[in-house]
């Protein structure tokens, strides 16, 4: 192997835990955007279970439901900008993980072709210092007595 060669094969250990680690970062970011969705909806499945009580109900009662109600709203509220701030992280934890994909692709491609390319110099240096060997194909000879 080439100095090139397993220099190459270095950046591709280099790529590949590259590539690791930002496809481990997507999947929190993918996790707690999961999350964050989760409790949105059992905010709103509290809500609209939160329904009124028909016929006669006392005044406390109506004002504990109305300030639960309030509280459920306010939660939901403040938990749009997590959830689009969740929502932006996962999108740029993609980005990164896929360019530390390409970025990889690319390590392993340019280590291929200097693996060949050491390949075909080797076989080359290999057929240089190979001996000269005689072609036994056609040869004249003259036979003695014969044509002069």
């Amino acid at each position: 192997m080439t100095a090139r060669t397993a220099r190459r094969k270095r950046i591709i250990r280099v790529r590949t835990v590259e590539h690791q680690m930002a496809e481990a970062n997507l999947a929190r970011a993918n996790g707690e955007l999961a999350n964050l969705v989760e409790l949105a909806r059992r905010l709103e499945t509290l809500r609209v279970d939160l329904a009124m009580a028909k016929g006669a109900v006392a005044g406390g009662a109506l004002n504990t439901i109305g300030e639960l109600a309030m509280r459920l709203d306010m939660a939901k509220e403040n938990l749009t900008a997590p959830l689009s701030n969740a929502s932006a992280r996962r999108d740029h934890m993609g980005a990164l993980a896929q360019s530390a994909m390409i970025k990889e692709e690319s390590a392993v491609r340019l280590y291929e072709r200097s693996r060949k390319s050491a390949e075909a110099e080797q076989e080359r240096r290999s057929d240089a210092n190979r001996p000269h060997r005689a072609r036994g194909g056609m040869r004249l000879r003259l036979i003695e007595g014969g044509a002069a």
